[in-house]
């Protein structure tokens, strides 16, 4: 026999001003509106995307904190591609957690392009 569902009455559009509008965590609002709890982390989680509250303040100490930028200089003179065209990738200002990321991004496009040599330089 299957299980029936339970049936919440809540109204959504007041949890999502909650959540739009409020520092209040999840399971304030899940308690306070009836929402069941993970519909609620499922709505905040789109309108606040997926950080919470506690890596936000995280991520606001580590903005205050210098931020490394990765940019691609070449000393040799440079791989000409097709047409005579000199590639040059760079980033500004990425933040340490995303260098990683971006590093492999300007890998993979210059190995799309077919060059076997890359100069990466990371600035202070």
């Amino acid at each position: 026999m299957a299980k029936k569902s339970k049936q919440y009455e809540y109204d959504l559009s007041e949890v999502k001003r909650l959540i739009g509008e409020t520092d209040k965590n999840y399971r304030e609002i899940a308690a306070e509106t009836g929402c069941p709890y993970a519909s609620v982390v499922y709505h905040g989680r789109k309108i606040r995307g997926r950080v919470n509250r506690m890596r936000q303040e995280e991520l606001n100490i580590e903005e205050q904190q210098p931020v490394l930028s990765i940019t691609e200089e070449t000393t040799e003179t440079p791989k000409m591609l097709s047409g005579g065209t000199a590639l040059s990738i760079s980033r500004s200002d990425v933040h340490i957690h995303d260098a990683e990321q971006e590093a492999a991004k300007m890998i993979k496009a210059a190995r799309a392009l077919g060059l076997n040599k890359v100069n990466i330089t990371i600035d202070r």
